[in-house]
């Protein structure tokens, strides 16, 4: 026999099952490697950057971002871009840009969009 305390406590329940289960449902993107072709000394002008990403989650979008760094770590390049991933997929993801001389550094980052 059900009281309303006890369906008060379901409706919560399945509340919070819901709401973990969409949190489940999203991608987990983490940047596997970064490349510059012919690397980072060699490159300077416009030069392909790539970056590949792995999704370890659900299918879904995906912000990637790389910034080029000076030596004091003041961001001189800041570009992204959103590409759909699978469940469990690894994409390489491709910037074309133009690399100043100071380049010192690079980082790249993925997060769900």
């Amino acid at each position: 026999m059900y009281t309303r305390r006890a369906a008060a406590g379901l409706g919560v329940a399945l509340l919070t099952g819901a709401a973990g289960c969409s949190a489940l449902s999203s991608p987990e993107p983490a940047v596997v490697d970064t490349e510059f072709e012919g690397g980072i000394d060699a490159l300077f002008g416009e030069s392909d950057v790539h970056v590949v990403v792995r999704n370890d989650g659900a299918a879904g979008d995906v912000e990637v971002t790389l910034e080029l760094l000076d030596s004091e770590g003041t961001v001189l390049v800041d570009e992204s871009q959103v590409v759909s991933f699978e469940a469990d997929e690894q994409k390489r993801v491709t910037f074309t840009v133009d690399v100043p001389e100071d380049t010192d550094d690079v980082e790249a980052t993925a997060s769900p969009a």
